[in-house]
């Protein structure tokens, strides 16, 4: 499982200096797929001069427990109906033919920390280790039966070595890879919906790192929602939770669970990691009605709310309605991997 680009997924293996070469970059899918518990979602683009276009996109709804995901693995009830929606979102975004895609999952299906260190080893496979003797009490699965990625994200404010790291049971990766492989695609990456949707925000300004305060990132689906805190472009803090044990949202019951998570992750952020303010949250909603969400973010006191939009990168999200636009981040996200 690999992090967003955004947040220097290549810098620990591939100098700077090459990547600036560019024909030495990896090129990843221009086909984003997102897999939601109640929705499928594709976006292929096309590249133009000096960025992209969006050349197809698609969306399916998925009846209730036919994809469903936890910590441990994600459960399909109807592997033929998941097939199915993939393989029509695919072809209603004349991504049909694609012979590799991305694809984004729901955050709840890895586990996420934010760690530090004094100081990493240059060998990555000795890195590795560390970050896996960090973890070894902090999951509900094995480490040695599980997929592991880790993105350096640079030094904090006492100097330690800060780095992002997500954990997930190579079980349930392996079973998305094997349902996509029965369309004949493989897939080329695989990533947190979050992390795309911040991906295809950074990469179209709206976290250009010039802001005096921190920035916040709030996405929020039918079955979970994430909160990002940023101090420029570096992630400081990162929670997704489910509304519920189980089941979907549920109007205010739900409501009350989110305001309940942002107050105490504006007293955490204020203690411990001196934080002065929030300047501005932005909102990504789907498959629920936004208002909610955005007035608990106002009531607990977010800075400036305003729900998420692209008005560079890609201009026909521009121009689309705001719920095809927040539809379409994660998938888009991660088919924008590369900046032009």
């Amino acid at each position: 499982m690999a992090m967003a680009n955004g947040f220097g997924s290549l810098g620990r293996f591939i100098p700077q200096r090459l990547l600036r070469v560019s024909w030495l970059r990896p090129r990843y899918p221009l086909v984003g797929l997102e897999l939601r518990e109640d929705a499928v979602i594709a976006a292929r683009l096309a590249r133009r001069r000096g960025g992209y276009r969006l050349a197809g996109h698609a969306v399916t709804q998925l009846d209730e427990g036919v994809f469903q995901t936890s910590l441990i693995r994600p459960a399909v009830s109807d592997t033929r109906e998941l097939v199915r929606a993939i393989g029509d979102v695919l072809k209603q975004a004349g991504a049909d033919g694609a012979a590799r895609v991305s694809l984004a999952v729901p955050d709840t299906m890895a586990k996420v920390f934010l760690l530090d260190f004094q100081e990493l080893p240059a060998s990555v496979d000795q890195a590795t280790e560390m970050v896996r003797w960090r973890l070894k009490k902090s999951v509900p699965f094995r480490l040695d039966e599980a997929q592991l990625s880790w993105e350096e994200l640079g030094r904090g404010e006492d100097g330690r070595v800060q780095l992002l790291v997500a954990v997930a049971p190579t079980e349930g990766v392996r079973l998305l890879e094997e349902l996509l492989a029965g369309l004949g695609v493989r897939v080329g990456l695989i990533d947190l919906a979050s992390f795309d949707v911040f991906n295809a925000l950074r990469i179209d300004g709206t976290f250009d790192g010039d802001d005096a305060r921190d920035t916040a990132l709030l996405s929020a689906t039918p079955t979970y929602f994430s909160l990002m805190i940023m101090r420029g472009q570096r992630l400081i803090f990162y929670r997704a939770k489910n509304y519920h044990v189980q089941g979907t949202f549920q109007g205010e019951e739900s409501l009350r669970v989110v305001v309940r998570e942002l107050r105490s992750t504006l007293s955490y952020y204020e203690e411990h990691l001196l934080g002065e303010g929030i300047a501005s949250l932005r909102t990504r909603v789907v498959g629920i009605h936004p208002g909610g969400i955005l007035d608990v973010a106002r009531e607990a006191g977010c800075g400036t709310v305003q729900e998420v939009s692209m008005k560079r990168a890609i201009p026909e999200l521009a121009a689309a309605p705001q719920d095809t636009a927040s539809e379409l981040l994660p998938a888009v996200g991660l088919a924008m991997r590369r900046e032009p």
